[in-house]
């Protein structure tokens, strides 16, 4: 009988050591952590963990928007194919910034109303498709994604003329309610967005038609 505990001991103590070595870092508050070796987010605990959902670089994956924050940031519930949810987290647009409306130490921005009441009005409750570039969060622990209005293809991803239409990033742009900012390593679509901000300056859309009073 010893024999047989010490057997177990021996092997619950060898699995937990490799389980370590294959996953280095500690948790965070939402029971996952990124991978030191891969750089990409994982999660150990919690909903999200007995799904086995990993965030990955350049993936796209299926949620519904709770609640618009501001222009650029929503908060969001992942969908599984039979439409469950689960583990809420908040979204942080790619490549564009929109006028500040909640910042805790900012005033409202000019033109900051306009493009949270537009986010609201194109994305509350309604289904879409987040595709993460390089880095899959950021350091305030949100997660990073460009926001699709339909399940893009692969040929799609590439296709300007679908992310003019389909995409909402290249959307704020377009009509105004952003400006672009590029953060490395998560650049994919810079070239892309450089040339819709340019066309909103030249046609005066949004928060480019006059200056504020």
């Amino acid at each position: 009988m010893r024999k047989l505990r010490f057997l177990l001991t021996a092997f619950l103590v060898l699995a937990l050591s490799l389980t370590a070595s294959a996953h280095p870092g500690k948790l965070d508050k939402n029971g996952g952590h990124f991978n030191k070796e891969t750089g990409e987010y994982h999660y150990h605990k919690g909903p999200n963990a007995l799904e086995s959902l990993e965030l990955r670089r350049n993936t796209v994956y299926k949620a519904k928007i709770e609640r618009v924050v501001d222009g650029d940031t929503a908060i969001v519930s992942f969908l599984f194919d039979d439409g469950s949810k689960y583990l809420k987290e908040r979204v942080r647009f790619l490549g564009v910034d929109t006028p500040e409306t909640v910042h805790p130490n900012k005033p409202v921005q000019y033109y900051g109303k306009e493009a949270s009441n537009f986010t609201k009005k194109s994305l509350e409750g309604k289904t879409v498709w987040l595709q993460t570039d390089v880095g899959v969060k950021d350091r305030y622990d949100r997660m990073l994604a460009y926001v699709w209005l339909k399940e893009p293809t692969e040929r799609d991803l590439d296709d300007e003329a679908v992310i003019r239409k389909h995409m909402f990033n290249a959307r704020l742009l377009l009509d105004g309610y952003a400006q672009l900012m590029t953060i490395q390593p998560n650049s994919r679509y810079a070239n892309i967005f450089v040339h819709l901000q340019r066309e909103a300056r030249q046609e005066k859309k949004g928060l480019w038609g006059k200056d504020p009073e």
